[in-house]
């Protein structure tokens, strides 16, 4: 298998005046030539010896140049939000004594300072990454095989290393390459965050290895999204569900989107999309959505839709990709892996070359049983070998030894035409330890007639024990930085009202 370097080295021997890199804010681009001269300076500054490279940096060049730069090098890379807390700092260097830090501020760079680390700040990344001295352009030498360090999202419980090996990397990138078709010509654009696994495994490491280019954006952004995707002539752009349903609200005397011919397609990944966005959105653009399913913990994507003109499955998040994938009986006390019918619910279990055996410092074994990852994830395989998610383990509601999927309630009343978002969540109750209520946001005006609409509309089109028993409306449900609804945020408050109940009742 041929490394990330070895990559960027065959393209610019081929093209090297094509562009790679775009940071569409400032219009500033790299082509693969001066990529690699960026890539060789970066280095020489590293050093030859393996470094241990904190990098807490906004989407954009320096963030992907580091990026690259430190797995080419055989560093170790550990990614950091720009906005990360002090407890995320914290844990982070628990878990690694940093030699240095790459920062945008002073600011975020004082707490590092106790390290030891060396703190490397604009000026300085700058003038390597975009005026690389010419005499650093020679062939990288290095001790050992790169790797990235990525902290799970933490919505189900303390956050866990995952650490990935180039190799890794390398492998899903090569899926995610075959099965989207990416070529040379080809031009994504990602708004994603760069500190989780898949702006730069899905966007920056395919592209490199398909000889294409990637547009990366600082944030997302509504009103500049249609012109981004004009302007740079994208092909292809990688996206959330969150994302999805922004571009799908109509605003008040906004005109109509003109979608440019050079758009293929548009994945999501990183949570559920509901199979009424996915259909709204191509309804109304006119461009197919790929939904796909991926984790830190596999590098990105293991699971996706194919392109037209084979079929895309709406709720589906498409067949495995370089991975083997079963569906297994819950996790329970024995810890032999029994897998389900065709068309029953389990919980998803992988293994592949891209897969990790372990989270860093051994936590979590569980979770790793006779080669085989347990996802946490409910799921089930059709007869065409299509996966569809119904939620995680954990979010299961029992009510009264009766166990729902949350998405089974959440994908029917998306559909009911006042619903912006809904999800559903188990609420404690003395009699049959868990009820449905369902969290939302509406299009407009709640009230006693739009909410007694919805609750007919559920009892017509769910089980009586899957209907929520209350509906609250919020003016946005919580998230995290990748745009998942944070869950665990909302059973704390369905906690704490019944606490509250108790106290009341005492």
């Amino acid at each position: 298998m041929h490394s990330l370097y070895d990559h960027l080295q065959y393209w610019t021997r081929r093209m090297p005046n094509e562009t790679y890199l775009i940071e569409v804010e400032t219009e500033h681009q790299l082509t693969y030539q001066q990529c690699l001269q960026a890539v060789h300076c970066m280095q020489h500054h590293l050093g030859d010896e393996p470094k241990i490279v904190f990098l807490q940096l906004p989407n954009g060049l320096p963030n992907a140049v580091v990026w690259l730069s430190a797995l080419m090098g055989g560093h170790v890379l550990v990614p950091l939000a720009q906005d990360a807390s002090k407890a995320d700092k914290q844990r982070a260097m628990r878990m690694f004594q940093p030699d240095i830090v790459f920062v945008e501020s002073e600011d975020e760079g004082k707490e590092y300072q106790a390290s030891g680390a060396r703190i490397v700040m604009p000026q300085e990344y700058e003038a390597w990454i975009l005026q690389p001295e010419a005499t650093f352009n020679t062939r990288l030498s290095r001790a050992c095989e790169g790797r990235v360090c990525i902290m799970t999202s933490g919505t189900t419980g303390e956050p866990k290393g995952v650490v990935l090996e180039e190799r890794q990397i390398v492998w899903s990138a090569e899926q995610v390459r075959a099965v989207h078709q990416l070529e040379v010509g080809d031009r994504g654009l990602t708004p994603l965050p760069f500190f989780h696994v898949n702006a730069p495994v899905v966007s920056l490491c395919a592209s490199l290895l398909a000889g294409a280019s990637v547009a990366i954006a600082r944030r997302f952004s509504r009103r500049r999204f249609w012109s981004w995707i004009t302007q740079y002539q994208v092909t292809w752009a990688s996206l959330v569900p969150a994302i999805i349903a922004i571009l799908l609200e109509e605003v008040e005397g906004e005109t109509v989107i003109q979608v440019p011919p050079s758009l293929r397609f548009v994945r999501t990944g990183s949570a559920p999309l509901p199979a009424m966005d996915l259909k709204r959105f191509e309804g109304r653009f006119g461009v197919p959505v790929i939904e796909t399913y991926g984790l830190s913990e596999a590098a990105s994507m293991i699971v996706a839709n194919p392109l037209p003109p084979e079929p895309h499955k709406p709720g589906s998040a498409g067949r495995p990709v370089g991975v083997s994938l079963c569906v297994c009986q819950p996790r329970g006390e024995d810890e032999v892996l029994r897998k389900v019918a065709q068309g029953e619910v389990g919980e998803v279990c992988v293994r592949g070359p891209n897969v990790i055996n372990a989270y860093y410092g051994d936590v979590g074994e569980e979770a790793f049983q006779q080669g085989w990852f347990r996802t946490g994830d409910l799921g089930y395989l059709d007869k065409d070998g299509y996966l569809f998610l119904v939620g995680r383990l954990r979010e299961v509601i029992n009510r009264g030894g009766e166990n729902i999927a949350p998405r089974e309630i959440e994908e029917v009343l998306q559909e009911y035409p006042m619903v912006r978002e809904l999800v559903a969540i188990g609420r404690p109750d003395p009699v049959y330890g868990e009820v449905v209520v369902a969290y939302l946001t509406v299009q407009s005006e709640w009230n006693k007639q739009v909410e007694q609409g919805l609750k007919e509309f559920s009892r017509q089109h769910l089980r009586l024990l899957k209907v929520p028993v209350d509906f609250i409306v919020l003016d946005a449900l919580p998230k995290n930085r990748m745009g998942k609804v944070d869950r665990q945020q909302l059973k704390a408050r369905e906690k704490e009202m019944a606490c509250d109940t108790c106290n009341v009742a005492d």
